[in-house]
């Protein structure tokens, strides 16, 4: 299956048409249809396994959109992709099996094994409390009606039953009728206008759910289960109104929901797996927005997933050496590009929003920066294929076609953000040779130019996220610009007890008394990160521009050689490996 130039550059543009997204659909598909008769004939002839592709055919010569439905369930890659790694659960095979015939409405009877005592049945529900051995699944012909899955009934025409236990349906019209114990219905969001379709489910039972970094939920409780629904429909309505291009592209895409759990900061998460691709997991936000957000995020990683599933963009493999923006770890340049495209989304969604408030604006700009010096980054890479490098072009105009955010306080405090992250990134994972250091600190003692400057080693500090700005001058502009904007003085006492002197007078635009003290800080403690961001921001805003670059990219060696030169001044030291030939040479110590 082949995009053409024209849906290749759709989707690099950030979206990508009807048609493309329906190539990603069926792609995803037919990749899960070859994996599923793969793990199946990996069990043997003759095995349970072997009995359940049988059913599986039987159901797919009956009614092929029925197996459809079910092998389109996300959880299908990672489970076949385990079982053709040594990890075989032919209970999931055998759930498959018995979903997609009951879809297409065939008689059948499956013995399959079931160690947990519990047996899902993929977009049906799961059987639980049957005892760990075998279980037998029966159904009397009698077609799913997904419209029926809401009464917590299996069902008409199902039984499972197992060593300890037993669930079946009570007749065969399931009317009048309590709620079978045992039975777990997937759960559906609720259809509507402007809201997702009916086949979207809430994943909260399947056992080849937890592919991401925060753990999946148990089965949620009824009211929670009952707010994610009432928010994905506003969220949707949202997109539907202001995105209307993502909202199509979830709804070709989008096959589940996996609640997280919530992340200890309480800050909402999501996430998606290349094992499975079409669900989106995520903690249950507090507002419609935030889950609009959060699902955008993730529809571009599903996009750009199914992509590569089909064209490959870069080279395999590569080292973790790039800038992500939002990372404070290097990343290779596959992580960069999936991050780059999921932020060109986020970007898209401020954008959006930039009118509402100065956060909203400040929020616009800062993605729409940072996701661009991603871009940029990528451009210049030398890993990725001559479709890679037409995809990130495409990006690249999308962005240059965004206008700024419209408040030049906002597009500065934005730039100070981000190039504190830039430098805090150099501090955290740039490492310069020893030997290198100590020939340009002996150049700088004799008076001389710098000599040639060898690149640094990449040393991975820890895996973390980066935040936009907690301490430091960025955390005070940021303050000061949201602080201001309704009414405050820039800093609550509480926060001015966190936020140094220096950090102050730089936000409030003294850049001499902030130079000033970033100079005595350093001077005390050459390594303090805070103070060099400091410096580089005051050198750009002096219009150091030469030595605000060296102090971003090389924070690293300007550190180094502060630590092996005490007293040396760090903006000076950054000018004079600037090379500028205006600035006057240190004088020979």
């Amino acid at each position: 299956m082949v995009l053409s130039p024209a849906q290749l550059a759709g989707l690099a543009a950030g979206h990508g048409d009807d048609a493309t997204l329906e190539v990603l659909r069926v792609g995803q598909l037919g990749r899960r249809r070859l994996l599923t008769v793969a793990a199946a004939r990996a069990g043997g002839t003759g095995s349970p396994a072997a009995q359940c592709l049988a059913l599986l055919t039987l159901a797919e010569r009956a009614d092929p959109a029925a197996v459809a439905h079910v092998l389109a369930h996300p959880p299908v890659t990672g489970w076949a992709t385990d079982a053709l790694h040594g990890r075989p659960d032919t209970a999931y095979l055998g759930g498959l099996a018995a979903a997609a015939a009951l879809r297409a409405g065939l008689p059948f009877t499956l013995a399959v094994p079931c160690p947990r005592g519990a047996l899902l049945l993929p977009t049906v529900g799961g059987a639980v409390g049957l005892g760990a051995g075998t279980a037998v699944v029966r159904g009397r012909g009698r077609r799913y009606d997904p419209g029926s899955a809401g009464d917590g009934r299996p069902p008409p025409g199902l039984s499972v039953y197992g060593p300890a236990g037993a669930v079946h349906a009570t007749d065969g019209s399931g009317d009048g009728h309590a709620p079978a114990r045992g039975w777990l219905p997937s759960r559906r969001l609720t259809p509507g206008r402007d809201a997702p379709p009916a086949q979207v489910l809430v994943d909260d039972q399947d056992p080849h759910r937890s592919r991401y970094h925060r753990p999946p939920t148990s089965r949620l409780d009824d009211a929670t289960a009952d707010r994610l629904d009432r928010l994905t429909g506003q969220a949707w309505h949202w997109l539907t109104d202001r995105l209307p291009a993502h909202a199509r592209g979830l709804a070709t895409l989008l096959r589940t929901l996996v609640p997280l759990t919530p992340a200890p900061s309480g800050h909402p998460v999501s996430a998606t797996s290349r094992a499975a691709l079409g669900a989106i997991a995520l903690s249950v936000p507090a507002d419609p927005q935030t889950l609009a957000l959060l699902l955008v995020h993730e529809l571009q990683h599903t996009k750009l997933g199914a992509l590569l599933d089909l064209l490959p963009l870069h080279a395999p493999g590569g080292p973790a050496r790039y800038r992500a923006p939002w990372r404070w770890d290097p990343r290779p340049v596959g992580a960069l590009l999936q991050g780059a495209y999921a932020h060109l989304g986020v970007a898209e969604v401020w954008r959006c929003r930039r009118h509402e408030d100065v956060r909203c604006a400040f929020e616009y700009a800062y993605w729409r920066v940072q996701t661009a010096r991603a871009v940029a980054q990528l451009a210049g890479s030398a890993e990725l294929t001559d479709d890679g490098r037409a995809f990130v072009a495409g990006m690249a105009g999308t962005l240059r076609g965004w206008e700024p955010a419209g408040d030049a306080r906002v597009e500065a405090a934005a730039r100070d953000v981000a190039d504190g992250g830039a430098v805090r990134w150099a501090l955290a994972n740039l490492a310069p040779e020893d030997d290198a250091v100590a020939e340009v600190a002996y150049a700088w003692r004799r008076g001389r130019r710098p000599p040639p400057i060898a690149a640094p080693a990449v040393v991975p500090g820890p895996a973390r996220p980066a935040s936009t700005g907690d301490t430091g001058p960025e955390a005070a502009v940021r303050r000061r610009l949201l602080a201001t904007d309704h009414g405050g003085t820039g800093t609550s006492p509480s926060e001015a007890e966190r936020v140094d002197h220096a950090d102050r007078s730089y936000a409030a635009g003294d850049t001499g008394g902030a130079l000033a003290g970033y100079r005595r800080r350093l001077a005390e403690d050459p390594g303090d990160a805070d103070a060099l961001v400091g410096v580089a921001l005051v050198a750009g805003r002096l219009g150091r521009t030469a030595a605000a670059r060296v102090l971003t990219a090389r924070a690293d060696l300007v550190r180094a050689l502060c630590h092996r030169l005490p007293g040396a001044d760090p903006l000076a030291v950054a000018t004079w490996l600037a090379g500028d030939p205006d600035e006057p040479l240190p004088p020979e110590r």
